[in-house]
Order: structure tokens, then C-alpha cells, then sequence
């Protein structure tokens, strides 16, 4: 279970969150643009660090002001899907997933069984050798999840997944998704500004506006007035 409460003091507006999301259930974010989205998730990663406030994951303290406790990106263990996907156009797709776990030097047999799993689960297997910068943007995108949930991550987080994808690669994307959840039973942010994304991906929603919670609860009984921030 991810659990968190923080503040964070930006340019226009000072953050004031407090969340929970439980193992094996995708929390839909929500939000104008410029509201605290891609912060919230930031802050989380460890990317940015909070004024004030606690983050902890599956009991493990990731982030605590009082103590000075602020543990090193690298071992927070979450997978992070950006939204432009950021695979490294250089590398093909099997390296660009072997990218993490070579990164915490797992043993070399371990590396090859997982890539080899990540590409059959994403449908990837035909591509490997291709360069990620010749990909489709639905490709990216599986590539850039399979190196998310290839280091077995304790959380997944993904900032817009959809926002650049047809409507098949985006049925293909969340169906993967709401499947990966499920089986290693992680907490899942999927940060969104559509409905309709929430609705078919989302176990629980929350709005954001202007850093602060507007509205909680199940995607379905979201009032349609609040996927709009009234806050300017």
C-alpha cells in the first residue's frame, strides 16, 4: 500500500495532499493541467522532495520532513512511465528494457529471462532488435511500461500513458495495464485528464486543483463538474 501526505510549496500555489492507494487498485489522478499532477507523482519518485509531510510504501519510509529521511531514487523500487514514454532512441527495445536491471546489476541469466518475458507479455517479441526511436507511439509505450515492470516494481506510475496513443494502442495499453495491477497486486497511479480513462482503468479517482484535493471517490460517481478546475 502506497500512503502519503506531504506538502510542497510552488510558484503559484502550495500542494496539500494526503492519499492512499492499496495494493492491486489503480488510482486515477486528476486534474487541469498545471494543477499538481506530474508533482504529485515527482515528489513520490523522489524527483522532488516535499516542504513537509510522510511517504511510505508497503511500510517502508520513503520520504519523512520531521526525520530528514529521504531515501535515494534508485531504491524506492517504483516503475515510472513519463508521459512522452522517454525510451532512449538509441537503444533498441530489448535494451531499453534490460536498461533497469542492468542498472541494479542483476545476474546477466536474470536480465535475459525477464526481457525475454516483458517483450512476450507487451507483444514486443518482433521488435527487439528495433531501434525505440523508429517506434510507433504505441510501441514506445509498451516498451516503456515492459522497462517499468520489468524490476518487479512495489509501485507503478504512469503520467498520461494515453495522451498520444489510437484507440487501439490505448484499449491495448489499459487492458495491459489494469492485467499487471492485478497479478503482482502493486499500488498503480495512472495520472489522466479524460473520463473516460478513469472510468475504464480507475479503481478510485481523486481530482486535483491547484495542489489540493477537490473531489475523492469511485470513477463513476465523479460529478461531471469535476473534471474542471473552478479554482480560476
Amino acid at each position: 500500500m502506497l500512503e502519503a501526505e506531504f506538502t510542497k510549496k510552488l510558484r503559484d500555489f502550495t500542494m496539500d495532499l494526503s492519499f492512499q492507494v492499496r495494493d492491486g487498485e489503480i488510482l486515477a489522478l486528476m486534474g487541469n493541467n498545471g494543477s499538481g499532477k506530474s508533482t504529485t507523482l515527482n515528489i513520490i519518485a523522489g524527483l522532488m522532495e516535499p516542504d513537509a509531510g510522510c511517504i511510505r510504501l508497503n511500510g517502508t519510509t520513503l520520504c519523512e520532513s520531521a526525520r530528514g529521511t529521504h531515501m535515494a531514487i534508485e531504491d524506492r523500487w517504483i516503475g515510472y512511465v513519463f508521459q512522452n514514454a522517454a525510451v532512449f532512441p538509441h537503444l533498441s527495445v530489448r535494451d531499453n528494457i534490460a536498461y533497469g536491471l542492468r542498472a541494479r546489476k542483476l545476474p546477466r541469466p536474470e536480465i535475459v529471462k525477464r526481457v525475454v518475458q516483458m517483450m512476450e507479455l507487451m507483444h514486443l517479441g518482433d521488435l527487439a532488435t528495433v531501434k525505440a526511436g523508429n517506434l510507433s507511439g504505441g510501441q514506445k509505450q509498451r516498451t516503456a511500461l515492459a522497462r517499468a515492470i520489468a524490476i518487479r516494481p512495489a509501485l507503478l506510475m504512469l503520467d498520461e500513458p494515453f495522451s498520444s496513443l489510437d484507440v487501439e494502442s490505448t484499449l491495448a495499453v489499459k487492458e495491459l495495464t489494469r492485467k499487471i495491477v492485478k497479478e503482482m497486486q502493486i499500488p498503480c497511479i495512472v495520472v489522466t485528464h479524460r473520463v473516460a480513462d478513469s472510468n475504464e482503468i480507475g479503481d478510485w479517482a481523486m481530482v486535483i486543483c491547484s495542489g489540493k484535493k477537490e473531489w475523492e471517490g469511485r470513477p463513476r460517481d465523479m460529478p461531471e463538474d469535476c473534471t474542471v478546475c473552478r479554482c480560476h
